[in-house]
């Protein structure tokens, strides 16, 4: 998550759950059943209904500050914090499915429903707060589940 001065303003935040360079998976950080939200499992997917639910509390990040900081060091050290949020998708506007076999692009296929979706977040980094409206006050303008099969699940 990124956080801008208003207007056109620079950048304050870069919020990431994985130090730099990363290992593995950029940007990603697993969920432990300790971090789950407080009302259900981390992920519930009911895909032919539509409808997903991810969640997690007090997901431990690094915040470096801006974007080059935090691919290529050199700034401030970043400052550790918690980030917590709440995604809902709902609804079924349009089933896709899609199959890709392109030698140097390809190699995975899927069935996606596009949906609408809305979040709720918050963020601590130190003494500071940040904090979404309410989840019923988000929108998405796309939003989208689905199963996808690639690597050597792609046959």
């Amino acid at each position: 998550m990124d956080v801008y001065l208003p207007g056109p303003g620079a950048q304050i935040h870069d919020l990431n759950p994985t130090t730099f360079p990363p290992v593995g998976l950029f940007w990603t950080t697993q969920i432990s059943d300790s971090r789950q939200g407080d009302d259900g499992d981390g992920v519930q997917v009911q895909l032919g209904a539509g409808n997903a639910t991810y969640q997690a509390s007090n997901v431990p990040i690094l915040d470096y500050g801006n974007i080059g900081n935090a691919l290529f060091g050199g700034g401030p050290s970043p400052v550790p914090g918690v980030v917590s949020f709440k995604v809902e998708w709902n609804g079924v506007h349009q089933r896709v499915n899609i199959r890709n076999t392109d030698p140097v692009f390809g190699g995975f296929a899927g069935e996606f429903v596009r949906n609408a979706a809305q979040m709720q977040w918050t963020a601590k980094i130190g003494d500071l707060v940040f904090e979404s409206d309410a989840l019923g006050l988000s929108s998405s303008s796309f939003a989208e589940i689905g199963q996808e099969r690639n690597g050597v699940f792609f046959p």
